[in-house]
């Protein structure tokens, strides 16, 4: 089993390299991709103990998700407020888990009911 230190760091790295691109490429608030992918790392620590591959996947689309739910936060409020930015894309990484969790199993479960567990 690999060191919490070393799966934390890589996920950190993936996490990274995948929040950078998701910058470049939409447009995404900085801020939000940063305390999303925050939330995704509190939510990982009382996770339990997962393989690398699983955590590095959870990180980097709980971060994804939890900045489109802070951007959604400060449309849907219609202000232009950092804090509530930071607030909605931290809170939306850390409950991005249950979410991403579900739609894994969901789409797991899917690919098995056409044919692809064969």
């Amino acid at each position: 089993m690999a060191e919490p230190t070393s799966t934390a760091a890589a996920a950190a790295t993936y996490a990274a390299a995948a929040s950078g691109v998701t910058l470049a490429l939409l447009g995404v608030d900085y801020y939000s991709l940063l305390w999303g992918m925050v939330g995704a790392f509190l939510a990982l620590g009382s996770a339990g103990s997962m393989g690398r591959r699983r955590a590095i996947v959870y990180v980097v689309l709980s971060t994804i998700v939890g900045a489109a739910i802070g951007n959604a936060a400060v449309a849907f409020f219609q202000v232009s407020s950092r804090p509530l930015l930071i607030i909605g894309s931290l809170v939306g990484g850390a409950g991005a888990q249950l979410l991403v969790a579900a739609m894994l199993k969901a789409a797991i479960a899917r690919i098995e009911k056409l044919g692809g567990g064969q």
